[in-house]
């Protein structure tokens, strides 16, 4: 299982709305049954943090590389009108250390 995270750093300006379109994103691959639901977060915006940052997470058992064609077109879209309000955007994996694999490799 893998811990995916998409890290967006903003201006405080743009947090609400870059939050909304991660939401479009996500619930695009979760309705098509491709991923696991993520949770929405920002930082920076009512905590503190060094820097604003809109996150989305989720977890999925494989990873795999997500084709052009096989990008939904609201995800295209919702792309298209973040990118423009985005400081950064990267992405983050993470193996998780499940029961199972600490058994199988310690």
């Amino acid at each position: 299982m893998f811990l995916v995270r998409r890290v967006c750093k903003v201006e405080r300006k743009d947090v609400w709305a870059v939050a909304k379109l991660l939401r479009l994103i996500c619930n695009a691959y979760e309705n098509d049954n491709r991923r696991n639901s993520a949770m929405i977060y920002i930082t920076g915006a009512g905590t503190p943090a060094q820097d604003m940052s809109v996150c989305a997470e989720w977890t999925q058992e494989t990873i795999e590389a997500n084709r052009s064609p096989n990008v939904p077109a609201v995800v295209k879209k919702a792309n298209l009108e973040m990118i423009p309000l985005l400081k950064s955007y990267e992405i983050e994996f993470h193996e998780v250390a499940t029961d199972e694999k600490i058994a199988e490799r310690t």
